[in-house]
This record gives structure tokens, sequence and C-alpha cells, in this order.
């Protein structure tokens, strides 16, 4: 075995590493998302190192879920503490009193990484997860937050830590769409510890049969790439987009295959 064997701790140990970055630089979501899309895809290849080199360890295990924790609980939670916390300073600047004092909505995405460590805990306890999910992925809902903060006035352009959230004119109550992230944080917490289940992007083979749901998905996508570009939208844009309607396709799903009931005469 030698060191084949430490080669998935290694990349988990970089998943961790890529979410403390992201939380140091949680006050500029641009920069936080980007890591955390690099913890995504460190946590990815530790997972396939292990398959492919056949080292299964607890050891792995419980490191995986710790840093996907750090990466995908801790990390967006702190982004959306510190954007909430310049949105109700705005508003305070801007006389709206019921939000710009109460300082305690700031305290509501760190719900984030709350719900995220009891999803982290029941995909460990759950043996029906290891071809599909229940509930929302922590990657996912951690890079869709963090994007959908990107997208907000100022945040993406702007590297420079909520220099805009000063601007009452531009982030006040007026301005409803940057509250989304706030309005966000409870759906994201109840996907998270769902039971819905929602399909992964893990192909064991190439047939359509096999993976249908998969290739639609990607289609949908593809055009909604082609959109951004001719658009001219953001890359954060795009990935709201496509997680977007990752989850709606898998609420659809779940619809679609609820068995009708009948009237009996």
């Amino acid at each position: 075995m030698g060191i084949r064997r430490h080669i998935p701790n290694a990349l988990t140990c970089c998943n961790l590493l890529c979410g403390c970055f992201a939380t140091v630089f949680s006050k500029a979501p641009s920069l936080a998302l980007m890591f955390v899309l690099i913890a995504a895809v460190f946590d990815f290849l530790d997972g396939l190192a292990a398959r492919a080199l056949r080292v299964y360890s607890p050891l792995g295990k419980d490191l995986d879920s710790l840093a996907d924790m750090v990466s995908f609980g801790v990390a967006p939670a702190v982004v959306g503490f510190w954007y909430v916390a310049g949105l109700t300073s705005a508003a305070s600047d801007s006389g709206s009193s019921f939000l710009g004092y109460n300082w305690l909505w700031a305290l509501l995405p760190l719900l984030l990484a709350v719900f995220s460590a009891l999803r982290l805990a029941k995909f460990n306890n759950d043996n029906r997860q290891k071809e599909n999910f229940i509930g929302l992925a922590t990657p996912s809902c951690a890079i869709l937050f963090i994007a959908l903060i990107c997208c907000m006035p100022g945040q993406v352009i702007d590297f420079t830590p909520h220099s805009s959230l000063s601007d009452s004119t531009l982030l006040s109550w007026g301005r409803w769409y940057c509250w989304l992230p706030v309005v966000a944080v409870p759906v994201l917490c109840w996907l998270l510890v769902s039971r819905i289940p929602m399909f992964s992007m893990k192909f064991r083979n190439l047939s359509w049969a096999d993976n249908r749901v998969r290739y639609i998905f990607l289609m949908i996508v593809a055009v909604e790439a082609v959109m951004a570009i001719l658009g001219g939208f953001s890359f954060p844009t795009l990935i709201v987009a496509v997680l977007t309607t990752y989850i709606l396709v898998n609420l659809l799903l779940v619809y679609s295959c609820k068995p009708k009931r009948t009237v009996s005469d």
C-alpha cells in the first residue's frame, strides 16, 4: 500500500484547507466562492481516488465529513453572516428601524452550519445514499448560497469586502432582491435534511436508459451556459441558474413519481 493509502486523505486535507481560506475571505464573497469551488473539486477527487486505489478507512470517512463541515457548512454560514450584517447596517442608514437595528438577522445564515452538520451526520449513517442523495448535498448548498450572494449588487466585480454595503441607496429595503439570500437560508436548511431523493452525477455507464435524467440535466445546463455567455451574465449567476435547475428537476421527479389517487365509485 505505502503512500497510496494517504492520497485520498491528502486530497481531503486540501478540501479542508480551501474551506479555511473561504472562511478567512468570508467578507469577500467572490473569493470565498472560488475557494469553495476548489474545495468541491478536492471533495470529488478524494472519493474518486479512494475508489480507484481501493483504500477505505474509518479515518478517511470521518476526515471527509470534518472537512466538508468546514468548507460547506462553516464557510457559507460566515459569508452569509457578514453579508446580512452589511444589509442590516445599510437598512439602518436608510431609516428602516425594523431591519436595520435588529442585528439578529445576521445570525440567521449560521443555521446553515447547523443543518449542514445534521446533513453530514445523516449521510454517514444512511446506507441508501451510496449512489444518489437524499436531501441536498452540502457542496451544492454552499456553492448555491455563496453564488447567490455574489449575484447581489457590488459583490461580483469589487473584491473589497463589502465596500458597497455602506451605500444606503443601493442596499435598502427598496432593493428587495438584496434580501434573497436571507430568504434562501430556511429553504436551503430544509432541503439539506429533507427526504427528497436527488440524483448524483456519478455515471456507472454511458447508456441513455440508466442515465436519462443526468443527460437531460446536462443538456439544460448546456443551454443555460450558452444563454449566460450570449447574455453577458456573470459566472455566479450561471451557478445559481444551474443549481436551481438541479433542485427543480429533482422536485419535479418526486412529484411525477407520486402514485395518483383514483376515485372509486
